[in-house]
């Protein structure tokens, strides 16, 4: 079997298929990867193929966007580049690759939306992985079906008003489906056990191994919001005189000579392996990015969520909603609020039991290993699961 994965040009819509991606490799299948070349070296690590494909980078994409922090910004993102430049830039380079490699199947992140639409033009099945936090919530289709259709209507595809394209043939969530209780799931929805993936190349610092008697908690706010002004120096302050150790890896594009002296309960990085991090932490404080959630609740971490954008207003909702810890909206992002929610999460057993629950529900769902046979299935049947 022939397997072709797609994703945005963004670290974490890339992350959420490459554990999928290396498991179908270890079954024994062909596995290659369309993404922009800036991904190239990633994919090389993981040992699979790399096909170059869309627009170089995810700020490309934006480069017109509302700034973060503007209401209009979601929409923007959701309709005129999930749905409008990036299949329009990915779309040539894809079909180019599938007529030419020839998979079985096609597999999506799901803000890719080239993969559904080239695969329906060609005739081949395709399938969906929840990259973001509306994981299995079927809710979404109508927010991109227009646009959809415009897309479609320039490939010479048929009409599809209810946008069920997008989950046609089958739709893998990572999470359990408690984590999308509130909407209506597709019926082609399969749950997965999600495992923190080893990360090739990845060193543990040695200050990790460091004897500590207080609990360690890691601030990050991902790679493509991590430069709002202010919100780690809040942050920072929130936590200065707190009886913690506190890790805050601000990004590789982010100078830690800003911070200037940090408090001595502080450590500044640029980077660091976060799930081996998470491993040894009593909190997450982080902006809610979907896959920094499901590593700190695989783990059983409970979690304070500071949203910036995106589908992180959603993941703070369901942490709060399930009882995983606590947020931070958007006009509390002050020192004194992060500072009463980290003592609130810190010091209240209910916010880790709930963690710790939520991660056995993970556990018990079907292993990785199935969505591998599901896509083997939907090679060999062509049929919707």
């Amino acid at each position: 079997m022939r397997v072709l994965f797609t994703s945005l040009p963004a670290i974490g819509h890339f992350n959420s298929i490459m554990p999928l991606a290396r498991a179908v490799a270890a079954a024994g299948h062909d596995v290659a990867v369309c993404c922009t070349g800036a991904f190239a070296d990633e994919v090389a690590r993981a040992g699979l193929k790399h096909l170059p494909g869309g627009a170089d980078s995810f700020a490309a994409l934006t480069i017109d966007a509302p700034p973060l922090g503007d209401p209009r910004r979601n929409r923007y993102i959701q309709l005129e580049v999930f749905a409008g430049r990036a299949p329009q830039q990915m779309i040539p380079d894809l079909t180019a690759h599938v007529e030419a490699w020839r998979p079985d199947v096609l597999v999506r992140e799901n803000g890719e939306f080239a993969a559904c639409l080239v695969a329906e033009k060609l005739s081949v099945p395709h399938a969906s992985v929840g990259a973001g936090s509306h994981s299995s919530g079927d809710n979404r289709r109508g927010v991109f079906a227009d646009a959809l259709s415009a897309r479609r209507a320039e490939i010479g595809l048929s009409p599809d008003p209810e946008a069920r394209m997008m989950f046609r043939y089958l739709h893998l969530a990572f999470a359990p489906p408690s984590w999308n209780a509130d909407e209506a799931h597709p019926p082609t929805v399969r749950f997965i056990r999600y495992d923190n993936p080893e990360r090739p190349g990845e060193t543990r610092p040695a200050w990790l191994d460091e004897p500590r008697d207080r609990p360690l908690v890691l601030a990050s706010l991902g790679t493509l919001m991590n430069d709002l002004p202010g919100l780690f120096e809040a942050i920072i302050e929130a936590v200065a005189t707190e009886p913690i150790e506190v890790v805050a890896a601000i990004g590789r594009n982010q100078d830690p000579a800003r911070f200037g002296t940090p408090p001595p309960n502080v450590r500044i990085v640029q980077f660091v392996p976060q799930i081996q991090v998470l491993a040894e932490c009593a909190l997450f404080v982080a902006h809610g990015g979907f896959n920094g959630t499901k590593e700190a609740l695989r783990l059983g971490i409970p979690l304070v969520v500071i949203p910036i954008g995106g589908d992180q207003m959603y993941t703070a909702q369901r942490v709060e909603a399930l009882g995983l810890g606590r947020a931070v909206a958007p006009a509390e992002r002050d020192p004194a609020t992060i500072r009463s929610r980290v003592r609130e999460v810190l010091a209240e057993p209910r916010y880790r039991d709930s963690a710790r629950r939520f991660a056995e529900e993970m556990q018990a769902l079907p292993p990785i290993e199935h969505a591998v046979e599901l896509l083997e299935q939907l090679a060999r049947d062509h049929r919707s699961a």
